[in-house]
């Protein structure tokens, strides 16, 4: 059984690892809430769902947080139930608030447990079930977190990403082959600051590499206006969702995009980023996630505030330098976990076939 939800930066791993161990013989089931994207992803994936009825605590004391409270004995009996229709031989955590009362209703009964946590940053969530899973799966490597119940995995991937090839990409896209090519986006609603900046920088320029730009539903049409003018820059454009994102990966040679769930991702494919980490994010955890890649050398960092079309410029310019390019494109690829969900995948079965001290009636 997997546990967790909220936004797609959780499911769409959560799938990825579904996959595999439905693909080794394994029945998967999913819980979540009714309010995340969970329920719509996991059915449209063919996956059993099941809603557990509990709220997120905000950030701040008040009457959302007496209404949290107040549901967590009424989440403990859906956790309870659940485990008892199911019976699972493992359930795994795979972040936001929702995965707490199943995994730890599970870790009391004696079933193994397993918490995968996506971001550098443990939440708070995954830092109580880490006290009592038995492992923890990380999707970046954590030099207070090593050995023990800790496994460094990777954040699980999903198999068409991998499977894209560059010159897919380039037939998608409509892209010349001896040009490179510049990837920018932010979340899927989009971001306004990395938006502006790359519109400014290349928008009405002529350069030398191409660019596909995903701007995010909510700012697509002015840019999408300014891309018809007649000085607009004719390597340029932009979508604001791509379905088939894998393959503008697969076509990248450069990107420019947030530090979240997508960072897995474009270590995956080896491609050199600058990282504009979304300063809202919960702990700042886009920050870190960007620090820990910079620092192995697969990426440069800039900061929202200090983000401006002069910045982006000079970044995507040394990012283009073929020399950079290949010791940041190798440095990816070191740091990559291709095989993320498959490792996860042994974590979990390993575990089910251990003696459980505890039946779970």
């Amino acid at each position: 059984m997997i546990a967790g939800g909220g936004t797609a930066g959780h499911i769409v791993p959560a799938l990825a690892l579904a996959d595999i161990l439905s693909g080794r013989g394994h029945e998967v089931a999913f819980c979540g809430t009714e309010r995340g994207m969970e329920k719509q992803l996991v059915s449209r994936a063919g996956y059993a769902f099941s809603v557990v009825r509990v709220r997120g605590f905000a950030r701040t004391f008040g009457l959302s947080t007496i209404r949290t409270l107040g549901s967590l004995p009424v989440a403990a009996a859906d956790a309870w139930k659940l485990l008892r229709t199911f019976r699972p031989q493992c359930v795994v955590g795979v972040g936001a608030y929702v995965s707490g009362p199943v995994v730890a209703e599970a870790a009391l009964r004696g079933i193994p447990t397993v918490a995968v946590e996506m971001d550098s940053h443990m939440g708070w969530t995954n830092r109580i079930l880490s006290l009592m899973v038995d492992k923890v799966c990380l999707s970046f490597p954590d030099a207070g977190r090593a050995g023990g119940k800790y496994v460094y995995t990777g954040r699980p991937l999903r198999p068409a990403l991998l499977a894209a090839t560059r010159e897919e990409g380039l037939a998608r896209f409509h892209l010349a082959s001896d040009r490179p090519v510049l990837l920018a986006f932010g979340g899927s609603l989009g971001a306004r600051s990395l938006n502006e900046a790359t519109l400014a920088a290349f928008g009405r320029a002529h350069t030398p590499f191409q660019i596909i730009h995903v701007t995010g539903e909510r700012e697509y049409h002015h840019i999408a206006e300014v891309l018809g003018g007649p000085d607009a820059n004719p390597a340029y454009q932009a979508y604001p969702f791509l379905d088939d994102f894998a393959l503008a990966l697969a076509a990248a040679d450069v990107v420019v995009g947030r530090a979240g769930g997508s960072v897995a991702e474009v270590l995956a494919r080896g491609i050199p980023a600058l990282l504009v980490p979304y300063p809202l994010a919960a702990g700042d955890h886009q920050t870190k996630n960007a620090r820990v890649v910079v620092d192995e050398g697969a990426a440069l960092l800039v900061a929202d505030a200090d983000l401006d079309s002069e910045k982006l410029a000079r970044a995507v310019a040394t990012l283009l330098d073929p020399e950079v390019n290949e010791r940041m494109r190798a440095a990816a690829f070191r740091m990559a976990r291709p095989d993320a969900a498959a490792r996860i995948a042994d974590v979990i079965v390993e575990l089910t076939t251990r003696p459980v001290g505890r039946h779970h009636d």
